[in-house]
């Protein structure tokens, strides 16, 4: 009798040295959480996860952004070559902005009402991926990032009952979902978010006191990985490199 792998199917990230770490890529239809502090690179390895399935994969994707906008992003991402306007002119590729974003019409009124993120709940995000994930075929789908969404949430219980929430609703959607999340302080002392619980994968990205980059895959569900760091770094025309034969600790 032959038995037949679990392994969820990996989606490669583009990144390669990543990818070696992950064993492939990432499991697919799955939601990880991408964390780090400002300047780690977190938008700019989400985007590479994107980049690597419209051009390998000619699949659609979403990025939604709720500080960070469409003429900013556009921009950046040029530095590393990536045209990401032709490939929204193409159709594989839908930018959500902040205030941009419409509210899915509620009645047969050919009238949508435009808002601005603070009131936009987790309900409405996920109905108007469905809408266009549907529409352009989505396959990887990033979100930046997760304390805009969840800000209203002070209370502890509250907040967690709503990322748990948005994580279940999101895998309803059958895409590859990375979120992005913030964390400022790598090590045995930082504190865990109640968000590296509840999603599938974590990976953070932090920015040592003697100024080496470091990616450690910390959690990635059904799948083995190199949960080890390693050092990285954030090249022009390139973007993120993770250079998985090198470590970040000496072992003795």
């Amino acid at each position: 009798m032959t038995v037949q792998s679990t392994q969820p199917r990996k989606l490669p990230t583009g990144i390669e040295g990543l990818d070696v770490l992950l064993g492939g890529g990432l499991p697919e239809k799955r939601t990880i959480l991408v964390l780090g502090g400002p300047g780690s690179g977190k938008s700019i390895l989400c985007t590479q996860f994107l980049k690597e399935g419209l051009e390998k994969y000619n699949e659609g994707t979403i990025y939604v952004s709720l500080d960070y906008s469409k003429k900013a992003f556009t921009h950046d991402m040029l530095q590393f070559g990536w045209d990401f306007e032709t490939y929204e002119k193409n159709g594989r590729f839908l930018f959500l902005e902040g205030a941009a974003i419409r509210r899915l019409p509620q009645t047969t009124a050919s009238v949508d009402a435009v808002y601005t993120p603070d009131d936009l709940t987790l309900e409405d995000l996920v109905d108007l991926l469905s809408l266009h994930i549907e529409k352009i075929g989505a396959k990887r789908v990033v979100i930046d990032d997760l304390t805009a969404l969840t800000f209203r949430f002070p209370d502890d219980v509250q907040r967690r009952g709503a990322i748990l929430s948005l994580i279940e609703s999101l895998s309803s959607l059958d895409v590859t979902t990375v979120i992005i999340s913030e964390a400022s302080v790598y090590g045995i002392g930082r504190g865990i978010n109640t968000e590296e619980y509840l999603s599938d994968g974590v990976i953070g990205m932090y920015l040592l006191k003697d100024g080496t980059r470091a990616i450690q895959i910390s959690k990635m569900r059904g799948v083995q990985v190199d949960n080890k760091p390693h050092p990285y770094n954030i090249v022009d025309k390139v973007g993120i490199e993770v250079y998985p034969t090198e470590t970040i600790f000496s072992e003795k």
